[in-house]
């Protein structure tokens, strides 16, 4: 079994150290600000304006993250108004059963300004029985539907977008499963998030959020079973901030939850690693009752193992869905998705030069050459 111990680099505590105001990293962030690229840094961990915010970044950046502040606060006026009219069109369709979840969800419950969580897109479950009503909804306030690959068996997700005034735009995530992975797919649908949810009055008394437990474990989920071969702080921090707002009671409820679900080594993995990084408050019997359930063979697991290639990921993917026939569908949907997709996705007017440039770079990934 993959060992649960996250890895912990000194660039993640470096830059850790700053989200806590440790005066040893201000130090050190005044000194590297040009010479190690500090700011590229602090925006790809999506924790640049948090650390402005507590004046901790040197001087010469000022004027620069001042600007970038209006811009961001400015964008997400318009955004959270969009959102508070899409929720209310949706409400008036009859259309109760979608929540708001991951970085949206959390912007607007666990930051104090909701611009200082970023984010590119709004994810959204819901219950595909009812994807065509909420697509008419999107018609008729005016989004359309970016491009992605329509593939029944691989993809549970379609985007919306829509341009708001200046360059702004909203994009919304619609999923209708919890993740692309099939082995995490049915850990959370929408109508078991929505019985415990929370509303969310600072946009709109329709959206509902997932309770923080649940967060906790999407997040958990999120952070290694979308993108295992990254590490940004900004997903650490969400799981902090929601854990320093737990109970006796709800840390319990997510130990019992992540053990039911099969998630207790991604939680247990997330959860150590903030401890490590911002002293997040984890009871050690948490800690042990984790451990206990990550010693068994959860699928989930896989994980944890950062150095596996492309093909492991699909053939477990393969492996999760019921019945010869879906197996073989979903083949055909990643070798030959549609002609149309292709062309735009290999950037090629020829239909058969698009598969080929897809199939060379299939094989690529999944022999990781």
């Amino acid at each position: 079994m993959a060992s649960t111990q996250a890895p912990c680099t000194r660039q993640l505590e470096t830059l850790a150290d700053l989200l806590v105001g440790s005066e040893r990293a201000v130090s050190k962030a005044t000194a590297a600000t040009e010479s190690d690229g500090l700011l590229e840094k602090l925006d790809y961990h999506g924790i640049t304006l948090l650390v402005h915010e507590r004046n901790l970044l040197p001087s010469t950046l000022h004027r620069q993250l001042e600007q970038r502040k209006a811009m961001m606060a400015a964008n997400e006026l318009l955004k959270t108004r969009a959102l508070a009219e899409l929720f209310a069109a949706f409400e008036s369709a009859g259309l109760d059963r979608i929540i708001l979840f991951k970085g949206s969800a959390l912007a607007y419950s666990c930051y104090p300004q909701p611009w200082l969580r970023p984010r590119s897109d709004s994810d959204c479950l819901i219950d595909k029985s009812q994807l065509d009503q909420f697509t008419k909804v999107f018609d008729q306030l005016g989004y359309q539907k970016l491009f992605a690959i329509d593939a029944e068996h691989i993809h549970y997700q379609a985007t919306f977008g829509k341009a708001l005034a200046g360059q702004s735009t909203i994009n919304i995530d619609l999923h209708w499963h919890i993740s692309n992975r099939k082995i995490l797919a049915r850990a959370f649908d929408v109508d078991n998030l929505l019985l415990q949810a929370h509303p969310l009055p600072a946009v709109a008394p329709q959206i509902k959020i997932p309770c923080p437990v649940d967060s906790i474990l999407i997040a958990a989920v999120h952070r290694l079973g979308h993108h295992p071969n990254e590490e940004r702080l900004v997903w650490l921090y969400d799981i902090h901030l929601l854990s320093q707002s737990l109970s006796a009671s709800e840390w319990q409820s997510l130990v019992e939850k992540a053990v039911s679900k099969q998630l207790a080594a991604l939680s247990l993995d997330a959860l150590r690693l903030c401890h490590q990084l911002f002293a997040t408050p984890v009871a050690q019997q948490v800690i042990k009752q984790l451990q206990l359930a990550a010693a068994t063979s959860e699928p989930s697991q896989l994980f944890l193992d950062r150095n596996l290639s492309e093909w492991h990921y699909f053939w477990r993917d393969l492996a999760g869905l019921d019945g010869f026939n879906k197996k073989i569908q979903a083949v055909w949907e990643s070798l030959f998705p549609s002609a149309d997709y292709v062309r735009r996705q290999m950037n090629s007017r020829w239909t058969a030069v698009a598969y080929c440039k897809r199939l060379l770079r299939g094989i690529r990934r999944l022999t990781g050459y």
